[in-house]
């Protein structure tokens, strides 16, 4: 015990001596960002954008939860950050009322909140940052309409001839348990009217699996269960990171790739890989960068001037077999220090 408690002290003034001689740098702001899960690729280059975005401005932004022993909810984070008369704070979205009101309390607080990616629509946040749901379901939409093309065409005498193969589309969108219902609505609402108006040669069933995305087990759970049914979807929409890539890994699993197309969500490296290696078919990419410097800049303006715009979208890219290349050089390039 003596031992210990002098090896105890010996840490403490090390690290004491050794924090002293660290410059300290005094910020003008401190702002906070919370999500669901923060270990995540694509929060993670979220709060990259903005903390490069922030420092611009002489602010600090933290990831709230990253630097702490045990896991907190979102719900929970919020209270700190609350607590602790934050600047400004950036949370992820889920539509919840047990949300909506400490969004509120922060408010009422003087604190400004930034939703972003998904929306407490309700509550009295001061602005929403996150990509338009409607041209995501747009997209999703022309993948579907193409994989139906080519599976309908057939090659004759080294020509492609269209329509001379028969190709029933089942569709199956894995809808997140955590994402705000309406603007998954939003999304299945653009992948509808894009069929409307560019596939009516055909009928395509669509059908919806809620996905319990509590815990990434729950995640691929809910995903291999899609796959123990007795009619399987040819068409899988995937509406986030982590189902993207448990659904390559269930399809990988069962042997099988090329019966069944993923449409994936994000560009992280695996994803990147599977769509290289024809396992899932396309991807939509989003810009998290801009995601995360929005959010910056809203809160930058509704601090200095009282009113921010109410909402901005980040762009969105299409990664397919025919561009997947560049985005993996850039991935490169980003891993060279």
């Amino acid at each position: 015990m003596a031992l210990c408690i002098v090896a105890f002290l010996y840490v403490r003034l090390y690290l004491t001596d050794n924090a002293s001689d660290v410059p300290e740098h005094i910020y003008d702001r401190y702002y906070v960002m919370i999500t669901d899960d923060y270990k995540s690729s694509f929060w993670q280059s979220v709060y990259s954008g903005a903390l490069n975005s922030a420092e611009e401005n002489n602010t600090f932004v933290e990831l709230l939860g990253s630097n702490l022993y045990n896991d907190y909810t979102p719900e929970e984070l919020m209270e700190i950050a609350i607590s602790s008369d934050v600047d400004g704070i950036m949370v992820s979205g889920d539509g919840s009322e047990e949300l909506s009101a400490l969004i509120d309390e922060a408010m009422d607080k003087g604190i400004p909140v930034v939703t972003m990616y998904s929306d407490n629509a309700d509550s009295k946040r001061c602005s929403f940052v996150g990509v338009s749901g409607y041209n995501i379901g747009k997209e999703y939409g022309r993948q579907i309409v193409n994989i139906k093309k080519e599976k309908r065409t057939v090659s004759y005498n080294g020509a492609n001839i269209e329509g001379y193969s028969e190709f029933a589309a089942n569709v199956t969108v894995l809808m997140d348990s955590k994402m705000d219902p309406y603007a998954q609505n939003v999304i299945m609402s653009g992948i509808q009217d894009i069929l409307t108006e560019e596939d009516k040669e055909s009928e395509t069933n669509i059908e919806t699996v809620l996905v319990d995305n509590s815990n990434p087990f729950s995640v691929e759970e809910s995903i291999r269960d899609v796959f123990m049914e007795d009619e399987i979807p040819n068409i899988l929409v995937c509406l986030n990171e982590l189902e993207t890539t448990c659904a390559y890994q269930a399809v990988v699993d069962y042997n099988l790739v090329g019966s069944v197309s993923i449409l994936g969500y994000y560009d992280s490296d695996k994803i990147l890989n599977a769509i290289n290696r024809n396992v899932v078919y396309s991807s939509i990419a989003v810009d998290t960068k801009e995601l995360g410097r929005f959010c910056v800049e809203a809160l930058d303006d509704y601090i200095s001037f009282g009113n921010t715009s109410q909402y901005n979208a980040a762009d969105i890219t299409l990664i397919n077999k025919g561009n997947v290349s560049e985005f993996m050089k850039k991935e490169d390039a980003a891993d060279v220090p």
